[in-house]
């Protein structure tokens, strides 16, 4: 709770207007949220078409928290350290596809699309200034359906793409404890 102290307190001094948390589980946020003077008003979290995260993502909506999501398209440029032989490529899913298929658009395009109708911040990465308008313009022209969004409900595989392997600390013993995934948090 220090830093979290550390970043009310300068959102009181007014040199921030908000403050969030990130990569967090409904069982940490169960036990840090009754500890904040200020509530987060966000939390950045992992979130695409075959990781939707579900029950975080309504836990933070009932609690009046915005969903971020970091790699909305699947983070197919992902560090090599990053990535396992179970992975799935949001882009290549058939459902993805089809979709993208119907609209004349790239398969990124749609889970762009699915984020901001969904109720999500995507936080798309790109260096190019035509992906970054291509990015922006998607989300306010040619919605998806009420079908379609059905079906991309459909498409989540629970598959992390961002396990954290690299974040783990001595005695833990994997990537899983980082996420509390039987909602128990490890310590």
């Amino acid at each position: 709770m220090a830093t979290w102290r550390q970043l009310e307190r300068i959102q009181k001094m007014g040199l921030a207007r908000n403050i969030g948390m990130s990569n967090m589980t409904v069982a940490k946020l169960e036990a840090v949220l009754p500890l904040c003077e200020i509530k987060p008003v966000l939390i950045e979290m992992e979130l695409h078409p075959c990781f939707q995260q579900q029950e975080l993502f309504d836990y933070c909506v009932g609690q009046g928290i915005q969903p971020i999501g970091f790699c909305p398209i699947g983070s197919p440029t992902r560090p090599e350290r990053d990535k396992t032989a179970e992975d799935v490529a949001d882009i290549q899913v058939p459902e993805v596809v089809e979709i993208a298929k119907a609209h004349n658009v790239h398969p990124a395009v749609i889970c762009l699309k699915w984020a901001v109708q969904r109720g999500q911040i995507p936080i798309p990465f790109s260096i190019y200034e035509n992906e970054y308008v291509s990015n922006l313009r998607c989300t306010v022209e040619d919605p998806l359906t009420e079908k379609e969004m059905e079906v991309m409900k459909t498409v989540d595989r629970n598959c992390r793409l961002v396990k954290g392997q690299v974040f783990l600390w001595e005695g833990a013993k994997g990537w899983e404890d980082l996420w509390d995934l039987d909602g128990t948090i490890t310590k």
